[in-house]
């Protein structure tokens, strides 16, 4: 007998036809529970459908367990492909349309159409969030839509989740739900047991207005309450009520699905009330009670009433007694550094992957534990926080010094640290072989990963890129993505340099007393021969050949200057050569330059042209021979009175750990350098895929590709069918709100703010000494590239942190207070390497300060003094006592 290509909802009693989440509801349906009518396609339809497009499901499927990589992504990609590029055979097309009638809904309704696959909703693995859904979908759409949920069981995802549950014999079949669409007031998931304490006297209910896609996909947070389930009363009472800020709803209008601005009054309030709650969780109980085990429930209200839109069953229940999670603490520190202050989603994913596959994946294969539900990274307001707390827990395992962690990575001291035991003896000899292992093939291999890498931003200029098709592109961005993946060598330098300053973080406070940092940063003035130090020689040999060329020197003082209208002016001079080689050498810089989307120099050149232009105008301006003795005497007095201090032995001891910590900082500069190079060619190629996607109507604008996250990427540029439009739209309104909301620079788990600011003494304020110097200047106040325009030789620069960006700057001011940052940080290894007086982590001095007020600094005491400042505080404390 002939399987039916479409059933209705109540008649889907068989999981192997009608898949997990149709038989779940069918069930909910059969003990009496409300669920919306809708009809099922049967996976007897996906697969009539594969027979026709030519797909052999099973040799696939083996294919597919037996390969990796790009390999098996070209596979999946094909594959999806082939689904979405069929053609419905007129049989199943009219069947679905005759189903659908019996309904009884307008010509207009709007629809929702989910998977149903057969490995879903099963209680070994739930493979919950993996495939395609599409919310508010049209009649004309519905086709489309149901391919795009068969394809997306061929997804990346879907095989990387079979890897770690266990392949099945043979490959899972897809059904697909299609329901009404509900006007829901409220939406969102219950769990009828706390799905990380595993009490089942808790009830955990997270709930957003309207719609819950936003609470799906991760650009809202819900509010979230915890009940107590009491058994013998079967009432619930509320034991935790975590109401978050809302400023928008998904709702259902004539046209379709809309984003609603709520109103002040509605923004924080709960999405549901104690009554609403109350009969949740009681239809949840019933629901565990009826399916006989613990279950999360997809629940949506609308006028008619509490709807269940899917029950999974709780698939990894966690021990029955769990110890109380430890609080952990988060610090912008490091990510400030390199991003803008709200990156882009494709920025925030990037990073988090990176976090994951090349910190916590190489501590993970030293040995070090890392405590079950901790991550690496939390985004808040849309800033990416680090775990500091799991960073001292990570360092301690290994037996390492904490007590210099805030200086050398910038932030502040962990007050609670996570109970972690260190490794045992002979796991931290393995460790601590391993980790010598990597240093050195980091030191050893990195002049060839380098070419590496700088051959792929020279092998796609703009021009070769504009020529490629988005097919050509997409081949192009898996190729770069898997050489970077494979030989990034990030952990290896930074354990080089952080092994040669735990060293002399050891042995230098014993040898030399107090003053130690301040003769070790002017001993390494000049001497590390970083790159990105290099580009400010480069500028003032600019600057120099400008002063010499009269008409290039006419051109800058011009009253009417602007840098983004002089280069045909200022072509065929010795300038305009030097300067076109210069943006070939660092044109791929940038601020912010670890976000894809951040500019690079290459793309706004004025940036550079008015800040040569402030040098190249003033009375005098530093050569680069000057520069080059500054630094030579700094380094010479500097190791002299280390060497003063020390006996032959000490000396010698000194004098390897100084090179080598020399090498690894160079080598920890080059190594960015060359990263940004891949990130240039990754962000040209991106860019001319958003114009190609934006012909095609898929995208409004070719920056909006930005907002596609990694793991997104591969089915955009494969033109999978989804609403990416919608999709962009809703965060770039969520990124536009981050803009506008503050954050913190430290995050307390439990708490929203936990930044402390630092108020200046009688004799000012302390931080870390970044380098060697004394400076005495106006502040001047960088918040945005803006801020660039307004600083003249002679400056304090004032900042939040020490973005690498920054270095064409360090060449005209004369000194730098970051409120952020540390000894490790890309931007203060520029700093000292080129001698610019530096002073990073005064919490609050950018508010302290204003625009104007003379900043003395004494860098290698870690001093910075401002007597106006100073006084205002005064005024205040006096006037409230």
């Amino acid at each position: 007998m002939t399987s039916p290509l479409v059933l209705s909802l109540d008649a889907c009693t068989d999981r192997f036809l009608t898949g997990g989440k149709a038989a779940g509801l069918a069930r909910l349906i059969a003990e009496g529970f409300p669920v919306p009518p809708g009809v099922c396609l049967t996976v007897e339809a996906y697969r009539l459908f594969l027979r026709e497009q030519g797909v052999d499901a099973e040799a696939l499927w083996k294919q597919v367990q037996s390969v990796s990589g790009v390999i098996r992504t070209a596979l999946l990609e094909d594959c999806r492909r082939r689904i979405q590029q069929g053609r419905l055979s007129g049989e199943q097309a009219l069947d679905l349309r005759r189903h659908l009638q019996t309904l009884h809904q307008p010509t207009e309704q709007l629809w929702a159409v989910r998977s149903s696959a057969t490995n879903e909703d099963d209680a070994r693995a739930s493979f919950a969030g993996l495939y395609f859904t599409a919310l508010g979908v049209t009649e004309e759409r519905l086709v489309a839509s149901i391919q795009a949920v068969w394809a997306s069981l061929w997804d990346e995802r879907v095989a990387a989740y079979y890897e770690r549950v266990g392949w099945s014999e043979r490959p899972p079949a897809m059904a697909v739900v299609i329901q009404p669409i509900l006007a829901a007031s409220a939406a969102g998931v219950l769990h009828t047991i706390h799905p990380v304490a595993g009490h089942g006297d808790r009830v955990v209910v997270n709930a957003v207005p309207g719609l819950a896609a936003s609470l799906v996909d991760g650009t809202m947070a819900p509010d979230q309450f915890t009940l107590r389930w009491e058994a013998s009363t079967s009432r619930a009472s509320v034991q935790e009520r975590i109401v978050a800020k809302k400023d928008r709803a998904l709702r259902l209008g004539v046209a379709g699905l809309f984003d609603q601005d709520l109103a002040p009054s509605e923004r924080e309030r709960p999405s549901v009330t104690d009554n609403e709650l109350e009969a949740l969780v009681q239809l949840g109980k019933r629901v565990e009670a009826a399916l006989h085990q613990p279950v999360d429930i997809e629940w949506a209200m609308d006028r008619q009433g509490l709807w269940l839109l899917q029950a999974r069953p709780v698939t990894a229940l966690p021990p029955p007694a769990q110890p109380a999670r430890a609080v952990c603490e988060w610090s912008r520190a490091n990510f400030k550094e390199t991003m803008p202050d709200v990156p882009s989603p494709l920025g925030i994913s990037f990073l988090e992957q990176f976090m994951d596959l090349f910190l916590m994946g190489p501590y993970r294969r030293l040995g070090c534990q890392i405590p079950p539900g901790l991550s690496s990274v939390r985004i808040h307001r849309g800033r990416p926080y680090l775990n500091v707390s799991l960073m001292y827990a990570l360092i301690e395992q290994l037996r390492g010094n904490t007590s210099t962690l805030a200086e050398h990575m910038g932030g502040h001291t962990v007050s609670k640290p996570l109970p972690i035991e260190p490794l045992r003896p002979w796991a931290l000899l393995r460790a601590g072989l391993l980790a010598a292992w990597w240093i050195r093939q980091a030191a050893r291999q990195s002049a060839h990963w380098f070419a590496d890498m700088k051959r792929m931003g020279l092998e796609h200029r703009r021009a070769t890129v504009q020529a490629m098709t988005l097919t050509q592109v997409r081949e192009r961005i898996q190729a770069l993505n898997e050489e970077f993946l494979r030989r990034e060598m990030t952990f290896g330098i930074a354990g080089g340099v952080a092994q040669c300053l735990q060293a002399l973080g050891f042995l230098l406070p014993r040898w030399l007393g107090e003053d130690w940092r301040g003769l070790l940063n002017a001993a390494l003035q000049g001497q590390a021969q970083a790159i990105s130090a290099q580009q400010i020689v480069r500028l003032a040999e600019l600057v120099e050949v400008a002063r010499r060329e009269e008409p290039v020197r006419r051109l800058f003082a011009r009253a009417d200057w602007d840098g983004r209208a002089v280069g045909g002016a200022l072509r065929g001079t010795q300038f305009h050569g030097l300067f076109e080689q210069y943006l070939a050498d660092y044109g791929h810089r940038g601020v912010g330059e670890s976000d894809i989307m951040s500019p690079r120099f290459a793309d706004q050149p004025e940036l550079v042209l008015d800040v040569l232009r402030h040098q190249i105008t003033a009375p005098t301006a530093h050569s680069p021979v000057e520069i080059a003795a500054r630094q030579r005497s700094v380094c010479e007095q500097g190791c002299a009175a280390i060497r003063a201090r020390c006996g032959w032995l000490r000396w010698t001891v000194f004098v390897w750990w100084y090179r080598r910590l020399c090498r690894f900082y160079a080598l920890r500069e080059a190594n960015r350098h060359h990263v940004m190079y891949y990130a240039g060619a990754l962000r040209r190629l991106l860019l001319h895929a958003g114009a190609l996607l934006r012909e095609q109507g898929v995208v409004d604008r070719a920056e909006d590709i930005f907002f596609i996250r990694v793991e997104e990427q591969l089915p955009l540029l494969s033109l999978e069918v989804r609403d990416w439009r919608a999709l962009v739209q809703s965060r770039r309104q969520a990124h536009a709100r981050d803009i506008a909301a503050a954050a913190p620079d430290r995050l307390l788990d439990g708490s929203e703010d936990a930044s402390v600011e630092r108020s200046p003494d009688a004799t000012g304020w302390r931080g870390v000494p970044i380098s060697a110097g004394c400076a005495t200047g106006p502040a001047r106040m960088i918040r945005t590239l803006e801020d660039w325009k307004a600083v003249t030789p002679g400056d304090i620069l004032i900042v939040p942190v020490i973005d690498p960006g920054m270095a064409p700057l360090f060449g005209i001011v004369a000194g730098l207070v970051a409120e952020m940052g540390g000894t490790l940080s890309h931007g203060a290894i520029i700093a000292r390497e080129y001698g610019l007086p530096a002073v990073a982590n005064i919490p609050g001095i950018m508010m302290a300060v204003r625009e104007g007020d003379l900043v003395e600094i004494d860098a290698a005491a870690g001093a910075v003094r401002c007597p106006a400042a100073i006084l205002r505080g005064s005024d205040s404390t006096d006037e409230h006592p």
